[in-house]
């Protein structure tokens, strides 16, 4: 059984091995940029075979616990188990919920995240129910495309 992990810090490309006690000891805090970048991640595959989810240039353990929390909140599709020694549920994906799709739908126009994000912090954000952020950022949407229809 190994007693230790490689974390990768994002902002440097640094690699750390650390002891599996450090790393269960470490909360990684929610962060909206990463849910948008794992949501659009799900929303590309282009099948619906159960695989984990990695995202180029960033850490994974990062990714898995938000894959992680968004399981639990509905938004992923997918196969759940746990593993001695992973700080997190490893998750293999399968695709979105309808929930998920909404949700990402709401997410992956620019305008609208470019608005989220201008008006709110980062910490704002993660600080808001995920519940808020889907129906602030359904209702931005909604007027962007009432705006580009003219209606």
């Amino acid at each position: 059984m190994t007693d230790s992990a490689s974390v990768r810090v994002a902002e440097t490309g640094d690699v750390y091995t650390i002891s599996l006690d450090t790393l269960r000891g470490i909360k990684v805090r929610r962060d909206m940029e990463m849910v948008r970048k794992v949501m659009l991640a799900i929303e590309a595959k282009t099948d619906l075979t159960p695989r984990e989810i990695k995202i180029d240039g960033e850490d994974d353990l990062v990714v898995g616990h938000h894959i992680e929390l968004l399981f639990a909140a509905g938004m992923i599709d997918g196969l759940e188990s746990r593993v001695i020694g992973r700080p997190y549920a490893f998750i293999l994906v399968r695709d979105l919920t309808w929930e998920g799709h909404d949700f990402v739908a709401s997410l992956k126009n620019d305008t609208v995240w470019n608005q989220l994000k201008t008006k709110l912090s980062a910490a704002e954000l993660a600080s808001l129910p995920l519940s808020v952020i889907k129906s602030v950022a359904t209702a931005a949407v909604e007027h962007w495309a009432k705006t580009r229809l003219g209606l």
